[in-house]
């Protein structure tokens, strides 16, 4: 049962706050209108959510949290402050590692799924962090004891096995549409990844690129399909999917790492097909009628990289497929595709092979590229992850 601290020198305030958390939840509610005293009972008790107010007397809301952080640091911060008070807010997010500011009056409901949230991400952080430390072991131990290798080997194709189960089965059906993708890892476990989100009347298509290889970037792919799923619940359109995306990853991913992706948001009912990207490489849309290959210049900032929603916001760029257009979206892994010269696939091949395979299928453009890639680099090894998506219009 969680437990949330409030604190709040106006005794209606927690009267109405512990009344609403228990008829809304089954949290354990602790109320104090003396801040002294609450910072005390932090000392005793575990807390899953600290709320407080910003203005009390003897101890006002940025010392108290600041407290709460030494006393309690897995706890989520939360700090009730009025609309003038926004530049202690701020200062309280740098200071006591805030997790969220209401400002007052606010309203239960929207507190109430701060808090909700705020304990989902807090979970999920405990169990990524698990995973990591479990998986860490694991290879300190194949390093030091060489018998241990082939149990080593034993565990990781099972995490290959996990890994390639965060992949859909199968891709949304959608009328006058096709949908093909390929995935290959450079090693046992790899960080590109692909999943789409279906309600019925539209689809959201996401290709994500984790920076790094290996365990801990497999790991991150099942943050990145969770983070997902639950933005394409209520976003409007790919780019504020992608922002929401971006401020959940920014909280969770380990420092140094990022994300590049790209939405595709399909609407059953809507001929163009809005495009955002977040740091992939530029998309190609292969024209089947004029003919001719378009790559189109949409850029964004990788995600995780910066807190709330980035630098800007987001571009949505709409393509419009006709009959036998295809639109090619691939993880960078394709274009480092390198022969034994170091020419990179993307700089002498790529192009003249879109051109040549202009005309087919989704699935016969992606066999081609990978026959055409595999064929350049020759004997040598995939230097990255390799993962393609082509949606035609058929």
């Amino acid at each position: 049962m969680p437990t949330i601290f409030v604190v709040d020198d106006d005794e209606m305030v927690l009267s109405s706050l512990r009344a609403y958390f228990s008829l809304s939840t089954d949290y354990a509610v602790a109320c104090f209108s003396d801040p002294r005293r609450a910072c005390a009972e932090l000392g005793r008790t575990a807390a899953d959510v600290v709320i407080s107010d910003y203005l009390m007397p003897g101890l006002n809301g940025i010392d108290l949290l600041k407290e709460a952080r030494q006393l309690q640091p897995d706890a989520a911060r939360i700090l009730l402050t009025g609309f003038a008070d926004k530049e202690n807010a701020i200062r309280a997010i740098n200071e006591a590692g805030l997790y969220q500011y209401i400002e007052k009056p606010w309203d239960s409901e929207q507190l109430l799924i701060v808090v909700r949230n705020a304990l989902q991400e807090r979970s999920l952080r405990r169990e990524l962090g698990e995973k990591v430390r479990v998986l860490d072991r694991l290879v300190r131990e194949h390093s030091e004891l060489a018998e241990r290798h082939s149990h080593l080997e034993k565990d990781l194709a099972m995490a290959e096995q996990a890994l390639a189960s965060l992949l859909p089965s199968r891709m949304p059906a959608i009328d006058g549409i096709s949908i093909d993708a390929f995935h290959r890892p450079c090693r046992y476990l790899g960080g590109d990844f692909y999943d789409f989100a279906d309600d019925g009347e539209r689809a959201a298509l996401l290709l994500g690129d984790v920076s790094g290889h290996g365990a801990q970037a497999a790991l991150i792919c099942s943050l990145l399909k969770a983070s997902f799923q639950e933005a394409a619940a209520s976003a409007c359109g790919p780019a504020e999917l992608l922002a929401q995306m971006n401020a959940t990853l920014f909280r969770f991913l380990p420092a140094g790492m990022y994300v590049a992706g790209a939405v595709l948001w399909l609407e059953r009912r809507e001929p163009g097909i809005p495009l955002s990207n977040a740091g992939l490489p530029y998309p190609f849309v292969l024209r089947w009628a004029e003919p001719r290959t378009d790559e189109i210049p949409i850029a964004g900032l990788p995600l995780g990289m910066f807190p709330g929603y980035g630098l800007e916001p987001y571009q949505v760029r709409p393509v419009h497929l006709e009959h036998g257009d295809v639109l090619l979206i691939t993880s960078d892994g394709l274009g480092d595709v390198a022969n034994r010269h170091g020419e990179l696939f993307q700089d002498r091949e790529l192009k003249r092979a879109l051109s040549e395979l202009r005309g087919a299928s989704g699935s016969k453009l992606i066999e081609g590229l990978v026959e055409r890639a595999t064929c350049f680099q020759g004997e040598e090894p995939l230097p990255d992850d390799v993962t393609l998506v082509a949606v035609g219009r058929i």
